[in-house]
């Protein structure tokens, strides 16, 4: 390996330039925090993580940008292959990842897509090191997954109180209620969410609270709030709450809102994520509407 990174130095392609800061932070010669984007899952055994769904790609842009508003340094977050390539539908695309970036004030957070399949997480550091940058993967201290291994970046607590991000004004796209919550049932796992007839229920509280309801997601009527996540963004930011479960919308909800105002529905006995377990450290609340004892 040594070798390789003499010849890459000799032709500039190894430039293994890092410092660190007056915050200590380890970031390249022109100030920026490189952050990996973890190759391989830290909850099955031999497998990658690919970042399949919306909502591990907003989190994911999240982390960067929580990084970087903690420590004033533009953040570069590195995707491997898997995670940019293939899939059934928009999944792994680019413009996924783009169109969730254009969400965040520009600036904080570059993406840097990498046509390399790393087998190991060493493997992985190793040729970003050999293509001259000093990055760092991240774990999660808080509710770290089942085979996960403490990493040079502990990212958890940059989480606990996500920096909000100001929505784009649509409001002459978008007719919106005076008085509403954005609500979201629709999961890609059942077990997420609640049966049909709970979810009606609950709904109905809210609007006996005086609230309208503007659906958001997979089963909203409006093309709008089905499919631009501008638009779902806007409405999210003037809503009074947003109620929902488990999924990508949930963590839109937490750039726009503060987590006393997001009420999410989980069964009690029911799968809860890392990401559920910290939004609910965060402060969101859990079951407002609903017990199923």
């Amino acid at each position: 390996m040594l070798w390789l990174k003499r010849i890459l130095h000799y032709f500039g392609g190894y430039a293994p330039q890092s410092v660190r800061n007056e915050a200590g932070i380890l970031v390249d010669a022109a100030g920026r925090k490189h952050i990996a984007i973890r190759a391989r899952s830290t909850n099955r055994k031999r497998a990658p993580f690919v970042a399949p769904g919306l909502g591990d790609r907003i989190h994911c842009i999240t982390l960067g940008w929580a990084f970087s508003k903690a420590h004033d340094v533009p953040v570069v977050l590195h995707l491997n292959r898997k995670k940019h390539t293939g899939g059934a539908s928009i999944g792994n695309k680019r413009e996924s990842w783009n169109e969730v970036l254009s969400l965040f004030p520009k600036g904080h957070v570059e993406l840097m897509f990498h046509d390399f399949e790393p087998r190991t997480e060493r493997s992985w550091i190793s040729y970003l090191e050999i293509c001259g940058f000093p990055a760092e993967i991240f774990w999660y201290q808080d509710h770290p997954g089942k085979f996960e291994v403490p990493q040079a970046l502990e990212i958890s607590h940059y989480l606990h109180a996500i920096p909000p991000i100001p929505a784009e004004d649509l409001s002459h796209e978008l007719n919106l209620p005076s008085r509403f919550v954005t609500l979201q049932w629709d999961s890609m796992q059942f077990g997420r969410t609640l049966p049909p007839e709970q979810q009606e229920e609950v709904t109905e509280c809210y609007r006996r609270e005086g609230y309208e309801v503007v659906v958001v997601g997979g089963k909203a009527l409006d093309p709008l709030l089905k499919n631009s996540l501008r638009h779902i963004a806007y409405a999210m930011s003037k809503a009074e709450l947003h109620v929902g479960v488990d999924s990508a919308f949930m963590h839109m909800a937490l750039l726009y809102l503060p987590p006393a105002r997001i009420h999410l529905y989980n069964r009690s006995k029911g799968f809860q994520s890392h990401h559920l377990k910290r939004a609910l450290d965060s402060g969101c609340i859990l079951n407002h509407h609903y017990t199923d004892q």
